[in-house]
């Protein structure tokens, strides 16, 4: 090494380096705000509030205005009720819980389809739990039903 070759200063490095870090975060947050795709309200998770049903948290369709709920208890099973309503086809609400019910928990999604609408039928908690979403249209607007079908196993617990 140089002896008369002077050790740069230290201060000044750092500095220039957390000046370049915050200048390239800074950069980032602009770009990605003016690129990144912006959600409209059909993609956006929040509009799909979830409701329980029985046992079951489903999301709701987005828009769809509830109509009425029940529930009811056999000797081995309790079966619960959502019907809601909404202004959208029957096809776009079906694709909807047909997606959904593709998500998470569900498994052994069964769709099927029929000229007013259809049925999506799919378990959780390891079989347990039997859900039908049925759709249908009804005049200007598309009427569901989301029904929950509990099986009594004698355990208190019911686990995903």
């Amino acid at each position: 090494m140089d002896p008369t070759r002077k050790a740069p200063n230290i201060w000044a490095v750092a500095g220039i380096t957390y000046g370049v870090v915050i200048a390239v975060t800074v950069l980032a947050i602009i770009v990605y705000y003016y690129v990144a795709p912006k959600r409209t309200n059909s993609q956006s998770r929040d509009d799909a509030r979830l409701v329980t049903v029985g046992s079951v948290w489903m999301p709701m369709y987005p828009g769809a205005n509830i109509a009425s709920t029940a529930s009811g208890k056999t000797d081995n099973a309790t079966e619960s009720t959502l019907n809601f309503e909404t202004k959208d086809p029957a096809d776009r609400v079906l694709s909807f819980y047909q997606g959904e019910l593709k998500k998470g928990v569900f498994r052994f999604n069964t769709v099927t389809p029929d000229a007013h609408g259809g049925t999506v039928r799919s378990v959780v908690h390891q079989g347990k739990t039997v859900v039908v979403v049925t759709i249908h249209a009804a005049g200007q607007s598309t009427q569901g039903e989301i029904r929950t079908i509990d099986k009594d196993t004698g355990d208190k617990t019911i686990r995903d």
